[in-house]
């Protein structure tokens, strides 16, 4: 009777377990909020040289849902204090997300020379034109090798 009880146990774990690994596999986007236009990832590590001059990072901005019209997004970095060197540069303030696609890459350049510590966190923000989907940011921290 015991063993009974036990395997019918454990047939409905594996019932379980299967139900609901397909449910939460049922959508590709349940990581991110219905109509987002943003960042794929939240943060980024890159290592870089610190005597070469210049290297380059591709970022992917994505959308949830493909759409008629293109998307555009603007991208911030905050200011370079007074007196300090550029370490990170936009190469497109702007970036669009044409009709029908769900994503688009950008490049920032990066200068590793110009650092004045080893590892440096700097923040960039994606802010949807025309929706009220909010602010995303990315957070890349650089490390030199």
């Amino acid at each position: 009777m015991m063993r009974i009880f036990n395997d019918l146990n454990i047939g409905a774990f594996v019932l379980l377990s299967m139900c609901l690994s397909l449910y939460s596999c049922n959508k590709d986007n349940d990581n991110f909020p219905k109509n987002y236009v943003g960042f794929e990832k939240p943060t980024q590590t890159v290592e870089c040289e610190r005597d070469k001059q210049e290297c380059e990072l591709q970022i992917k901005i994505i959308a949830t849902d493909k759409s008629k019209k293109d998307r555009t997004v603007q991208l911030s970095i905050p200011p370079v204090p007074s007196g300090r060197a550029e370490v990170m540069k936009l190469t497109e303030n702007k970036v669009t997300i044409k009709a029908g696609k769900k994503s688009v890459t950008t490049t920032v350049k990066i200068y590793p020379n110009r650092m004045t510590l080893k590892k440096q966190n700097f923040i960039i923000s994606c802010i949807p034109q025309g929706k009220d989907t909010g602010i995303s940011k990315l957070s890349i921290l650089l490390k030199q090798k």
